[in-house]
């Protein structure tokens, strides 16, 4: 991931919710609950909005560099 288009959220969970959380990520394959979250909003939004999730995976367009002028 590229940490300079990486932007940070903040939310506020029951505690109940923030434990079980731990205990999932003990057991599953996540890194740590950031990667939890991160990979549990990409299911939510591929599963009720596929339209928005493909946009995940439109590469832009950038312009060509300018060609270098070379002395005559």
């Amino acid at each position: 991931m590229n940490r300079k288009n990486d932007v940070g959220i903040g939310a506020r969970v029951p505690r109940t919710l923030k434990k079980l959380m731990e205990q999932f990520v003990s057991r599953d394959t996540h890194i740590n609950e950031s990667d939890l979250i991160r990979d549990a909003l990409r299911e939510k939004i591929q599963r009720d909005a596929p339209d928005l999730y493909k946009q995940l995976f439109v590469v832009i367009p950038t312009a060509p560099e300018p060609e270098e002028q070379k002395p005559v």
